[in-house]
């Protein structure tokens, strides 16, 4: 069984890593920024929802948004939570007024409908410590991790990151993304780890496996009066709604 530990470890190991022997390069089009919205579902509403985010997901891709991926809660938790990411090139784009498209605005009443809530998170890309999936690989499970941080420790919890935890991450081939959450709610830094299964999860945290219990726990410890909180889910890609360099277009209908 997946344990406490190992989840815990998981979640707080996902900002940044040491100097890799070869700079990390950026994914093709990296934007700056990423818009993370966060919605949950009437579960009886689940399918209208998805039928909305495929007309949402074909107009990003009209407008050449360069990438758009749908995801949602796997197994554990509000399994009616979907996370919808799309890229953000400045935050003045956000200036338009959408409701001059009489299109969208009837898309956005209809998943009005559908939802109980909804939260929206601006997110600054940090790709010097994010080891991103290959371009054109699909991944299977992501473990997303929003961990907050007391102000003024942000520095403090980047640092431990990059001594003692995300180094071990790398060494185990799990590649990963992180982002400061910018606006939209507190601050804290969201981080997304990408696994092929279940089973690649249930082996445990990279840094349990390299330091044992006792190094892990001391390497936790540091952290002890940096992060406030943290929250932990396990979501799945749906490709069918998603696109882009590490989402490829569904073959199903």
């Amino acid at each position: 069984m997946l344990s406490l530990t190992s989840l815990a470890l998981l979640a707080l190991s996902a900002l940044a890593a040491s100097q890799p022997t070869e700079p990390k390069k950026p994914a093709k089009d990296t934007a700056p920024w990423v818009q993370l919205t966060v919605v949950e579902v009437v579960p009886s509403m689940v399918e209208e929802f998805v039928a909305v985010e495929r007309e949402l997901t074909a107009r990003a891709k009209e407008a050449k948004t360069t990438w758009r991926t749908v995801s949602r809660t796997e197994v554990f938790g509000d399994t009616y939570r979907f996370f919808i990411a799309t890229p953000v090139s400045s935050l003045a784009s956000f200036d338009k007024k959408a409701d001059s498209d009489p299109a969208f605005t009837a898309l956005v009443h209809r998943a009005e409908k559908c939802i109980t809530g909804r939260e929206s998170y601006a997110v600054r890309n940090l790709p010097d410590v994010s080891n991103p999936l290959p371009e054109g690989q699909q991944p299977g499970l992501m473990v997303v991790n929003m961990a907050r941080v007391f102000p003024g420790r942000e520095q403090d919890y980047v640092n431990v990151m990059k001594s003692d935890f995300l180094p071990h991450f790398d060494e185990a081939n799990v590649h990963h993304v992180t982002g400061v959450v910018a606006l939209g709610g507190e601050g804290g830094f969201l981080h997304v780890f990408y696994f092929e299964s279940f089973a690649e999860i249930d082996k445990g945290s990279p840094v349990m496996r390299a330091l044992g219990p006792e190094g892990a726990s001391a390497a936790t410890a540091k952290l002890s009066g940096i992060v406030s909180s943290s929250t932990l889910w396990v979501a799945r890609l749906i490709p069918e709604l998603s696109f882009g360099p590490e989402a490829p277009e569904s073959t199903e209908r």
